[in-house]
């Protein structure tokens, strides 16, 4: 006896290769995961500059506290006559910390990417300016009603007036 199968006419056909739909799916879970890692990357690196400027805040309060210890007052930047007349601020501040010993050696641990780059020409080496990590230079304040002077960065708006995002020594 013989049996004939009726061929249906239905064939199945091996499948290898990827829908158009499964590479579109593909590509979206990349990108989801990149803007993620793109979003924490950017909180990382803001954290660490946020970081690295009260790294050099404190550096700074040290170097001062060494200074009151050796002279027995915190510095005085106020007279203008003291300083060449394209030196302010910090670079004063600088200048006055230098004079002290150990305030000094405490202020060659600053991070060299906070000291903007000084013309040579145009000041001596002695008037560094440290700014932080948005380039803005520190501002020192103090009163002598105070108990410690006040060093501040603007924060990353650059901008003393937004107290919010400026980091201080308070």
């Amino acid at each position: 006896m013989i049996i004939k199968l009726r061929h249906t006419g239905l064939i199945r056909q091996a499948h290898s290769g990827l829908t158009l739909m499964e590479i579109l799916v593909a590509i979206m879970i990349i990108a989801i995961l990149a803007a993620g890692l793109y979003s924490v990357s950017n909180y990382v690196e803001k954290q660490a500059q946020a970081k690295l400027t009260e790294s050099t805040i404190e550096i700074l309060s040290a170097a001062i506290e060494q200074y009151h210890d050796f002279y027995g007052k915190f510095p005085d930047i106020t007279v203008a006559s003291d300083y060449p007349a394209n030196c302010d601020g910090i670079e004063r501040l600088y200048y006055k910390l230098s004079l002290a010993p150990d305030a000094k050696n405490i202020l060659n641990q600053i991070n060299s990417s906070m000291i903007k780059n000084v013309d040579k020409n145009e000041l001596p080496q002695i008037y560094l300016e440290i700014v932080d990590i948005w380039g803005t230079d520190f501002r020192y304040s103090y009163n002598s009603g105070d108990n410690f002077p006040l060093i501040e960065s603007a924060g990353p708006d650059k901008n003393f007036n937004t107290p919010a995002d400026n980091i201080s020594s308070k």
